[in-house]
């Protein structure tokens, strides 16, 4: 019989029963939270640690990870020993949930379960609430040896996991912000002669758009104005909380001031002052200063 274990440790798998007809699975496992989703979706990864009893293998591993799709897996062991586990994905939310139906074949009930991933660091606590038909569907479960091919299961996930890395990030650079507005002309004097943003370009590529490009001074980072640009259908008037982060808020909000913007005061969010603003057509901004490290 299945007991309650209330660790969470990694290598420990906690069983629990929070209802008649539920069992949940819960295991930290050494591995980031992004791979080890990768690991339970993924054809590339799922046969070599999702295999079964001692011996097996999979052979087929068919994956549509969409709400509706569904998964076949053919697992095979010695002579004509196979086993065929089906599903329908109901919810997917990477690199957080999955939701799917599971069933064995004949003589097996239908289970809805709900997998989480939950991070911790460089390690991630695997939930899997499986929801069973009856109390009675359930409990045979529980009889069936469920607790060690589970911990099996999860051995093999974390040592196969440990030998996998996750495609390497490429670099980025945040370096443009579109700001929509209804008049280019009225935000490029409120930027740049209220403001003191420096003007990089400004270009009407032929189309009846057209891009002007700013940048506040001191900041690897601009802003774009826009109009009726393709792709690009904020309302205008709608971006909140542009964060302009300055070494001296009170300095720079009485020279903003004499420069004709108006700014509202400073509020210290325990240590973190801000001083918010608008441009003409009602995109917020707000000036920033960390006062403790």
């Amino acid at each position: 019989m299945i007991t309650t274990n209330e660790t969470d440790q990694p290598g420990v798998t906690a069983f629990e029963l929070p209802s008649d007809t539920e069992i949940q699975i819960r295991r930290t496992v050494a591995a980031p939270r992004a791979l080890v989703f990768d690991c339970y979706t993924k054809p590339e990864h799922l046969p070599h640690w999702m295999t079964g009893p001692p011996g097996w293998t999979m052979p087929v591993c068919e994956i549509d990870l969409r709400p509706g799709g569904a998964y076949r897996y053919v697992l095979r062991g010695e002579g004509d020993a196979e086993m065929t586990l089906t599903g329908v994905f109901q919810e997917v939310e990477r690199p957080l949930r999955i939701v799917a139906t599971e069933s064995w074949g004949p003589g097996w009930p239908e289970t809805v379960n709900t997998v989480s991933f939950a991070a911790f660091g460089s390690h991630t606590s695997v939930t899997t609430l499986v929801r069973y038909p009856s109390q009675e569907a359930r409990d045979a479960a529980l009889r069936s040896g469920m607790r060690e091919g589970l911990e099996a299961g999860f051995a093999s996930l974390e040592a196969y996991a440990e030998g996998v890395d996750l495609p390497p990030v490429p670099e980025m650079r945040l370096e443009l912000v579109p700001v929509p507005v209804a008049d280019v002309d009225r935000a490029v004097a409120f930027y740049v002669d209220l403001l003191g943003f420096g003007l990089d370009h400004d270009i009407q590529p032929g189309n009846g758009s057209r891009v002007t490009q700013l940048t506040p001074p001191g900041s690897a980072c601009s802003i774009v104005l826009y109009k009726d640009l393709p792709g690009l259908d904020l309302p205008v008037g709608t971006l909140r909380g542009l964060h302009l982060v300055v070494a001296d808020i009170h300095r720079s909000r009485e020279l903003l001031l004499a420069r004709g913007v108006a700014l509202g005061g400073v509020d210290d969010l325990g240590g973190i002052l801000y001083c918010a603003f608008a441009d003409p057509d009602g995109n917020t901004w707000l000036l920033q200063q960390v006062t403790r490290g």
